[in-house]
């Protein structure tokens, strides 16, 4: 496959725009990143990267990307042994609920256990990530990420698109979650309900997002296996408030038999991407159950 058919790989982007700065003096640290090979681990990666900064020949977000994704990188590897127990206790309480994969959950819906435990993989992750930046020098920002997480994330959205460009998803696929965990906080349970679910494409750097409540299956006495959506209510001023940018915004009650039901429709610029965003009343046809709820245990 030539390369006008396939998309370039993360470090074959970074290669390209090294030898565009480069040009043909080679200072040393294009020496440098060119004796490593395609192999190289993150740990071998992170001395070039902070000579780069050092030697100011990308812009200042562009060297901060660089060296904190590669120090996010070498945490992740640490992450099984740090953070496998609480992995696992997560898991114990996805199969106790019959959870299914992914989403998000409203605000006071996740089991009390799941949402403890969520946040201790949160603090966890944080202290690792933090530990590792000041175990490789970067004690300014470990700092800003203690104290500023999103100036950390925006600075380093960025840089990534000092070297991503137009494929910047490419390294950031997790823009349409924390969309996802926007709606989240905009919902409110009337009863019983699971995590979220999400679909979403893209057409010509356009992105169409639906999000919707996933099913809930009951279990035990009369009503064993019947499969029910739960009720819910949106604050449609919090979500409009998310977005950068809205050019229509409105609720589509009646609706065609062939498509998933009434829904909220939002169509505007978050993060920088347009953005077509449907929050459906009900789950689309097919959607599995998002968590088992036994009705015959008492409150």
């Amino acid at each position: 496959m030539g390369e006008t058919e396939r998309q370039l790989t993360f470090r074959e982007k970074l290669h390209r725009r090294f030898e565009e700065l480069a040009g043909d003096e080679q200072p040393d640290w294009y020496r440098a990143w060119s004796a490593l090979g395609p192999q190289a681990s993150e740990v071998e990666q992170l001395p070039v990267f902070q000579a780069i900064r050092a030697a100011g020949v990308v812009p200042e977000a562009a060297s901060f990307w660089l060296v904190a994704r590669t120090v996010d990188e070498i945490a992740c590897d640490e992450l099984g042994a740090e953070l496998g127990p609480i992995e696992s206790q997560l898991e114990e309480v996805e199969q106790k609920f019959g959870m299914g994969e992914g989403g998000v959950w409203p605000q006071g819906t996740a089991p009390e256990d799941y949402d403890r435990l969520r946040q201790e993989y949160y603090q966890a992750w944080d202290e690792l990530f933090t530990h590792k930046l000041e175990q490789y020098g970067e004690v300014e920002m470990a700092r800003l990420f203690r104290e500023d997480t999103d100036k950390f994330e925006r600075r380093s959205r960025e840089g990534a698109r000092y070297f991503l460009g137009d494929d910047l998803d490419l390294d950031a696929e997790a823009w349409p979650y924390q969309l996802l965990g926007e709606v989240a906080n905009a919902i409110e349970a009337e009863n019983m309900m699971g995590p979220l679910g999400c679909r979403y494409g893209e057409e010509d750097g356009f992105w169409m997002i639906d999000i919707y409540p996933t099913p809930v299956e009951l279990v035990g006495g009369a009503v064993d296996g019947e499969v029910v959506s739960p009720i819910f209510s949106l604050d449609v001023e919090a979500l409009r408030a998310v977005f950068d940018q809205v050019d229509a915004f409105q609720w589509q009650p009646m609706v065609c038999s062939d498509d998933d039901g009434p829904r909220l429709v939002v169509e505007g610029v978050y993060q920088g991407r347009e953005v077509l965003l449907q929050v459906l009343a009900y789950a689309p046809e097919g959607e599995e159950p998002g968590i088992k709820v036994d009705t015959c245990k008492r409150p």
